[in-house]
C-alpha cells in the first residue's frame, strides 16, 4: 500500500455527543444553546472522569467510523495504486477540526490500524507515519482557531467568504505540508513527485468536496464543537444558515456536480483497462484542478463583493432588529439615544438600496425613540394622574357618609346608600345629616357631565345644599339660594338635579323639594309607588327660578327610595333602557319575598329592609346591563322609619271595644306612660272606632275589617296610631268642631274631632287607594 495514501485518510463521525456531558476547552456557556454545563464544584474528581469518559467516547466512534470508510475504499484495486480515491482523507482534518484531539487521535489511531492491516513496514516506518496523520489532522485545527482567535465567532461555521477560503486555503497547505513530509519521511525519489503531486490532489479535492458539505452538516448537528484553551468564546448552536452560508453551500454543491459531470464525461470517453483507468483518473485529476481556479476564484471575490455589500448587511440588518426593541426600552429608560443599527467587527459597507435601507431604518429607529420618549412621558404623566384620581376619588366617597348607626340608633331609621361612579371621579352625590332635634335630611343629586369637572361641581352642590338646609327651614328657599350661588362663577355652564326630604321622626312628616330629578320611590302602607311631586328645574341653569316645598306624612314601616338616572337608564349590550317600571318590579318582588319569608317564619310581615333594597336594585341592573359598560354613575339612598309595629285587625261592629282596648293597654305602659295618657287614648281610639262603626258603611254597603296600627318611639317618646278603614271617604279634620250640632244625625264629626285635637299632638288624614287613613301622634315625654 502506498505510504502517503495510508496516511492521508479521514472517517466520517456518526455518533451524537450528549449535551449533560462536558467537552474539553473553556468554551462552555451555560447560557449557549450546545454549550457543555459546568462541573460541579462538589465533585471534581467525578465530573473529570466524566469528562476523559466521554472524551474517549469520541475517539472510539472517529475510530470505527474512519476505519470503516478506509477499508471500504481500499478494497477496490483501481484506487490503490497511482492513482488514489479516497474520501476518507477529508475525514481526519474535518473531525479534529470540529472535535479536537479525540477526532485527531481517533482517526490516526485508525490509519495506523489499517497500515498495520495491510503494510509490511517496520515499526520506525508506522511511528512515522502515524506522527505524519496526526499532523494532517491536527494542522487545520490549530491553524484555524489562532486565525480566528480574536474573532467572535471562532468555531468553524462557514458564515462567510473569508472563513470558507480560510478553510480551502488550510485545504491545500495541509495537503502540501503532509505530501512533503511524507515526501522527505520515505525517501522517496525524484521520479516518483508526480505520484505524490496526484495523491495530494486527492487530499485537496476530499477536503473541498467531502469535507466541507461533513463540517456543515456537523455544524448543523445537535453535536458541540470543543475549542483550545485560550478560546473563551461560549459556542452557541444555530439551527438556521445565513445568507453568505446559503451561498457559499450553493455554490459548492453546484460545483460538485459540475466537476461530477466532466469526470464522468472524461470516464466514459477513456478505454476501461487498468492502465487506461489511471491515466484517465490522474487527467481527471488536473483537469479539475485546472477548473477550479477559474470557477473558485472567481467566486471567492464575488461572495466577498456580495458580502460585504448585501449579504452581510442584511444579516446584521436582521440581527440588530431581534434585540433594537429590548436595547431602546433600555437607552430610553437610562436617557441614551443610541439607535445607529449595530455592525460587528467584520464591518459592514451597504450600498445602493442596502444603504437607503439602512438610513430609513436608522430615521425610522430616531423616530421610533422619540415617540417612546414622549409615550413614556405620558404614560409617567398618565400614572401621576391615576395616583391623583385614586386620591380624589377616596375623597369623593369620604364626602358621602357610609355609617348610619347614629341615625338609626337615635331616630330608629334603617339607611343604605349606596354610589359607584362610571370613571375614578363621577358626578352623583347623597348626603344624610341632622336637622334640629328630630329631623334628618336626605340629599341626592346628579350632575351633568363626568370626571373631575363633574366631581368638582359635585362638591360645591354638596356644601351649599347641605348649608342651606341646616339654615332655612322652609326646603324650597333653600333650594333657591343654592340655585342662586351655583349659577355664580359657572362658566363651564354645568348643571345639577338634586332632591332633597327632611323626615320628622317625631310624627312622619316628611317635606321634600325637587329640582329637576327623578321622583323617588315610595313605599307607603306596603305599597310601592312612585311619589308624586313637580320635577322642577335643574340647579346651576338659571337663578331667577323658584322651587317650592311638598309634603306628606309617612308611618313607620314607610319609607323612600332615591335614585339618580344611572340606575333607570342604565343600557345593556342591545342599548335597552333598564327603566323605572322594571326597577319598580324589582322592588317589589324582593318586598314580596321578605314578606313571605318573615310569615313563614312566623313574625310580622314587614318587608325589606333598606339595605336589602339598595343591594337587590344595584345587582338586577348590572345583569340586566351585562358585558355592556356602565355609560353613567349609579347611586342609590334609602332609609326607611324602622319603628317596631303592633297591628290588629277587627270587624267594624262595637262589640270589638274590648278587643280594642286589651290591645291598646300594653302599649301604653312602661315609662313615661301614665295612667292618664292611657285614660286619654282609650277615649280617642274608641271615638274613632265608633264612629267608622256606626257611619262609615252606609246601609247596603259591606262592613269591611278595620286595620289598627301602633308604634312606640322610646327614643323620641312618641307614640304612633294609625286608623285604616275601606268605608266612605271621609275626612274628620276638615270640620271645625265648634261648629258641629251634637244634634244632627249625619256623621259630620263632633266630640271625637275635639277629643282627637285636644288629647293628640300631631294628627294628619290621607285617602289612599280608597282608604281612609288617620294618622295621629301622642308624645308622653
Amino acid at each position: 500500500m502506498d505510504v502517503f495514501g495510508e496516511q492521508m485518510r479521514g472517517k466520517a463521525m456518526g455518533s451524537v455527543q450528549p449535551k449533560d456531558y462536558a467537552t474539553p476547552g473553556p468554551a462552555s456557556s451555560d447560557e449557549a444553546e450546545g454549550a457543555s454545563p459546568c462541573a460541579p464544584e462538589n465533585a471534581p474528581a467525578a465530573y473529570a472522569r466524566q469528562t476523559r469518559k466521554h472524551s474517549l467516547g469520541i475517539g472510539a466512534a472517529c475510530f470505527i467510523v474512519y476505519l470503516v470508510v478506509l477499508e471500504a475504499f481500499l478494497a477496490v484495486p483501481q484506487f490503490n495504486d497511482i492513482v488514489q480515491v479516497r474520501p476518507a482523507s477529508a475525514f481526519g482534518p474535518v473531525l479534529g477540526l470540529f472535535f479536537g484531539l479525540p477526532g485527531i487521535l481517533g482517526c490516526a489511531a485508525a490509519n495506523l490500524v489499517s497500515d498495520i492491516l495491510h503494510e509490511g513496514a517496520t515499526p520506525f516506518m508506522l511511528a512515522g507515519y502515524f506522527v505524519i496523520q496526526i499532523m494532517y489532522n491536527g494542522l487545520p485545527r490549530w491553524v484555524w482557531y489562532a486565525v480566528n482567535r480574536k474573532s467572535a465567532r471562532p468555531y468553524p461555521r462557514f458564515d462567510s467568504a473569508s472563513k470558507t477560503a480560510l478553510y480551502m486555503a488550510l485545504a491545500l497547505v495541509d495537503s502540501a505540508c503532509v505530501n512533503m513530509a511524507v515526501y522527505l519521511f520515505v525517501g522517496a525519489s525524484p521520479e516518483s513527485g508526480p505520484a505524490f503531486a496526484m495523491r495530494g490532489l486527492n487530499n485537496v479535492w476530499m477536503l473541498l468536496y467531502v469535507g466541507l458539505p461533513l463540517l456543515y452538516v456537523l455544524e448543523r448537528s445537535p453535536l458541540t464543537p470543543t475549542a483550545p484553551h485560550w478560546i473563551h468564546v461560549p459556542y452557541r448552536n444555530t439551527t438556521e444558515a445565513n445568507l453568505t452560508q446559503r451561498f457559499v453551500i450553493t455554490f459548492v454543491v453546484a460545483s460538485a456536480l459540475l466537476l461530477l459531470g466532466i469526470s464522468l464525461a472524461i470516464i466514459f470517453f477513456a478505454s476501461g483497462d487498468e492502465e487506461s483507468f489511471q491515466t484517465v483518473v490522474c487527467t481527471m485529476y488536473f483537469e479539475v484542478a485546472l477548473l477550479t481556479l477559474p470557477i473558485f476564484l472567481p467566486m471567492f471575490a464575488f461572495l466577498h463583493f456580495l458580502e460585504r455589500r448585501f449579504t452581510r448587511p442584511i444579516e446584521v440588518l436582521a440581527h440588530d432588529q431581534q434585540t433594537f426593541i429590548e436595547r431602546m426600552e433600555t437607552d430610553v429608560e437610562q436617557g441614551r439615544r443610541d439607535t445607529l443599527i449595530a455592525v460587528d467587527e467584520r464591518g459592514t459597507m451597504p450600498r445602493y438600496e442596502i444603504a437607503d435601507l439602512y438610513r430609513s431604518t436608522n430615521k425610522m429607529r430616531r423616530d421610533m425613540v422619540d415617540f417612546i420618549e414622549r409615550l413614556y412621558n405620558v404614560t409617567a404623566e398618565r400614572q401621576r394622574t391615576a395616583t391623583e384620581l385614586d386620591v380624589a376619588k377616596r375623597i369623593q366617597m369620604s364626602a358621602v357618609p357610609h355609617d348610619f348607626d347614629s341615625f338609626t340608633e337615635r331616630f330608629a331609621l334603617d339607611i343604605a346608600g349606596f354610589m359607584r361612579p362610571a370613571r375614578e371621579v363621577g358626578g352623583d352625590f347623597y348626603d344624610v345629616f341632622e336637622v334640629g332635634e328630630r329631623g334628618v335630611a336626605f340629599v341626592i343629586g346628579d350632575v351633568s357631565g363626568k370626571g373631575v369637572p363633574a366631581a368638582l361641581f359635585m362638591m360645591r352642590a354638596q356644601s351649599l345644599l347641605r348649608q342651606y338646609l341646616l339654615e332655612t327651614e322652609d326646603l324650597g328657599t333653600a333650594f333657591i339660594l343654592a340655585n342662586r350661588q351655583l349659577c355664580e362663577r359657572n362658566d363651564a355652564m354645568l348643571f345639577v338635579t338634586a332632591f332633597a326630604c327632611v323626615v320628622d321622626t317625631a310624627t312622619g312628616e316628611v317635606r321634600f323639594a325637587n329640582a329637576g330629578h327623578n321622583p323617588p320611590v315610595l313605599k307607603q302602607n306596603g305599597k310601592l309607588s312612585y311619589l308624586k311631586c313637580k320635577p322642577g328645574l335643574v340647579l346651576g341653569a338659571m337663578d331667577v327660578v323658584k322651587y317650592r316645598e311638598g309634603s306628606f306624612t309617612c308611618s313607620p314601616g314607610d319609607g323612600l327610595l332615591l335614585y339618580t338616572d344611572g340606575v333607570s337608564e342604565a343600557a345593556d349590550e342591545r342599548e335597552q333602557l333598564y327603566g323605572e317600571e322594571r326597577l319598580l318590579q324589582t322592588l317589589a318582588a324582593l318586598d314580596a319575598a321578605a314578606q313571605t319569608g318573615a310569615a313563614a317564619s312566623g313574625g310580622a310581615p314587614r318587608g325589606s329592609s333598606a339595605q336589602a333594597a339598595v343591594d337587590a336594585l344595584a345587582a338586577s341592573v348590572d345583569a340586566f346591563a351585562g358585558n355592556a359598560p356602565q355609560a353613567d354613575d349609579i347611586t342609590m339612598l334609602a332609609f326607611r322609619w324602622n319603628l317596631p309595629i303592633a297591628s290588629l285587625t277587627l270587624p267594624a261592629q262595637d262589640e270589638q271595644l274590648d278587643n280594642l282596648f286589651a290591645f291598646l293597654e300594653p302599649l301604653c305602659e312602661g315609662e313615661g306612660r301614665t295612667p292618664k295618657l292611657l285614660a286619654q287614648m282609650m277615649l280617642v281610639c274608641e271615638e274613632i272606632f265608633v264612629n267608622i262603626c256606626h257611619y262609615g258603611f252606609p246601609d247596603g254597603q259591606p262592613r269591611l275589617p278595620v286595620d289598627i296600627e301602633v308604634a312606640v318611639d322610646e327614643r323620641a317618646g312618641c307614640l304612633h296610631l294609625v286608623f285604616s278603614d275601606q268605608g266612605i271617604a271621609y275626612d274628620p279634620l276638615s270640620h271645625d268642631p265648634k261648629k258641629v250640632d251634637p244634634t244632627d244625625e249625619q256623621r259630620k264629626g263632633g266630640l271625637g274631632i275635639l277629643l282627637m285635637r285636644k288629647y293628640m299632638d300631631d294628627l294628619r288624614y290621607t285617602r289612599v287607594d280608597g282608604r281612609n287613613i288617620l294618622r295621629m301622634t301622642k308624645r308622653f315625654v
